[in-house]
């Protein structure tokens, strides 16, 4: 059995440069495009990714409170306003989410602050149980907002 074979036809140089052309043109096309659409772009194929940022204000106040207690001495760190409750786990706290601060962890950290106690650490303050001096969290900003970063397992949620 003979294998048939096609000749394969290579276009003419000029008309390979001419699609060139055309697909540069294109390209410069859609750059005045985005431009027109995104005046504060910095190049033309710039993108830029926009996270949500966390919701405020009276959205927050119906969402449920959560007691964070220290999972060592079981002392009630906070309380915080949690969008889905305790259905999954509590990895970080916006500070304006903070409803009760039943240790007074916010109002110290503000004197030290304003008595000019020690300065951020490059990976943030760190945050302590008051009753059995165990880590807890270290503070960053997350989307702008001040926020504490939990670490894993060292505290506890509850609904109460």
């Amino acid at each position: 059995i003979a294998a048939f074979t096609t000749p394969t036809t290579i276009p003419p140089l000029h008309a390979l440069q001419q699609r060139q052309q055309q697909y540069e043109k294109s390209i410069q096309q859609s750059n005045k495009q985005h431009m027109l659409l995104n005046p504060y772009s910095t190049s033309a194929c710039a993108t830029m990714m926009m996270m949500a940022s966390p919701k405020r204000g009276k959205v927050v106040d119906s969402y449920q409170t959560v007691s964070v207690n220290c999972s060592k001495c079981r002392t009630r760190l906070f309380r915080y306003k949690k969008k889905n409750g305790t259905k999954s786990n509590l990895v970080k706290c916006y500070v304006e989410r903070i409803s009760e601060d039943s240790a007074n962890l916010l109002s110290k950290r503000e004197e030290m602050k304003k008595s000019g106690g020690k300065e951020e650490e490059e990976g943030g303050e760190e945050w302590h149980c008051p009753n059995c001096q165990t880590k807890f969290a270290r503070s960053s900003l997350i989307h702008g907002r001040p926020a504490l970063k939990l670490v894993g397992g060292k505290v506890q949620m509850t609904k109460k």
